[in-house]
């Protein structure tokens, strides 16, 4: 679709906003005009808006929970949605440059998240045999990521599903299906303090509101 055009026909429905009721009739016809000439609808001008951005995950169908919980908290944060592509990683749907935004957000607690992880196996988990030392690393992220949605959740209100992405996504992405994550035992005395050490951990990660009616809603230190 010819952004220009699309350009044309918001900035005609942005003056029909004018209090010139004369210049808004003028532009409301215009806009309605360009559509008619090009077979444009409503819904079409409104999925022009949508955007996507992917940012690199554990490229797997079937993802670790902390990577699942990590990226609700970038949704929640953003209101954007997301799905696994071809490549297992993340791509994020959302209007505007909200979609980019919640890429390089998830980007950057993904290296944190992958950073406090290496960090905990060194300091902690270093004499473990490998499967043991990866399932309590798990269950380190779990906690890690849900001590991070948690200060998100306070920061940044639940919003309503977006029925234009949903659209969006039936018609682009049709062959989407939902996925299991893969879930770390959490048992045992050890397993208890790797939950409270992740806790611990994710509660120091730094989340800020924006000020400004052009940032986005938080700002991740």
């Amino acid at each position: 679709m010819d952004k220009q055009l699309l350009a044309k026909i918001q900035k005609c429905f942005a003056l029909a906003g004018s209090s010139n009721e004369y210049e808004a009739a003028a532009a409301l016809a215009k806009a309605k005009a360009l559509m008619d000439e090009n077979g444009i609808s409503f819904e079409m001008l409104q999925m022009a808006d949508i955007e996507e951005a992917t940012s690199r995950a554990s490229r797997t169908q079937r993802p670790p929970v902390w990577e699942t919980y990590l990226c609700a908290a970038v949704q929640r944060a953003f209101g954007v949605v997301s799905f696994i592509n071809e490549g297992g990683d993340r791509t994020f749907v959302g209007r505007g440059v909200s979609a980019e935004i919640a890429s390089y957000a998830f980007a950057v607690l993904f290296r944190q998240l992958k950073r406090a992880r290496r960090d905990y196996i060194a300091a902690k988990l270093s004499r473990c045999k490998t499967a043991n030392k990866r399932r309590r690393a798990d269950v380190y992220c779990e906690a890690w990521t849900l001590a991070v949605y948690s200060k998100i959740a306070r920061l940044a209100p639940q919003l309503p599903q977006d029925a234009v992405i949903d659209q969006y996504l039936a018609e682009r992405h049709p062959q989407l299906v939902g996925v299991d994550s893969r879930s770390a035992a959490k048992t045992g005395r050890a397993a208890e303090n790797d939950y409270w050490n992740g806790l611990a951990s994710g509660s120091q990660v730094e989340l800020h509101r924006g000020v400004d009616a052009e940032m986005p809603p938080l700002a991740i230190a």
